[in-house]
């Protein structure tokens, strides 16, 4: 599913004006993941999930990683969403709220009409491979981490 999502977004850059094209510059993606994630870190309920997390180097991230589904430059050298997220336990109703803050962000940033109804259909793609209904679903990405969750989503029966 996610090298599918991926092979869908490269077919993205094969076309005379990608997304990436359309917004016009990496400048402009990073200036939307800015906001957003300072929006993110001083959520709460979503913080939780970025715990440990440089907020630069997020930020950074998700935009190298955007700009290559969005058809712009292969330099994102992370992990692929489902590997990046398999210890967070991040519900239905935490992607949603999470998305809608995106929306709300794009919206601010002059990103609007069909760049943005593109750039919500690109990060809505990825919701079933980070959205889990059990935390029993998360696993560590290496032995020191920790399965991380919002306090009253999930009461843990096993321990990490």
């Amino acid at each position: 599913m996610q090298m599918a999502v991926l092979q869908a977004q490269d077919s993205e850059a094969n076309t005379e004006d990608s997304l990436f094209d359309k917004l016009g510059s990496r400048e402009r993606i990073e200036r939307v993941h800015r906001s957003f994630y300072a929006k993110i870190y001083a959520d709460p309920e979503l913080a939780i999930l970025f715990k440990g997390t440089n907020q630069d180097h997020q930020i950074s991230q998700q935009t190298e990683f955007m700009m290559r589904v969005f058809g712009g430059p292969k330099i994102y050298g992370g992990r692929l969403p489902k590997n990046a997220h398999e210890h967070l336990f991040i519900t239905e109703e935490q992607f949603d709220k999470r998305h809608q803050m995106l929306a709300d962000t794009l919206t601010e940033c002059g990103v609007t009409g069909e760049l943005k109804e593109k750039w919500l259909w690109y990060d809505a793609s990825f919701k079933p491979l980070i959205v889990k209904k059990s935390i029993d679903e998360c696993k560590k990405r290496f032995t020191m981490d920790e399965i991380l969750f919002v306090p009253g989503t999930v009461t843990p029966i096993r321990s990490f």
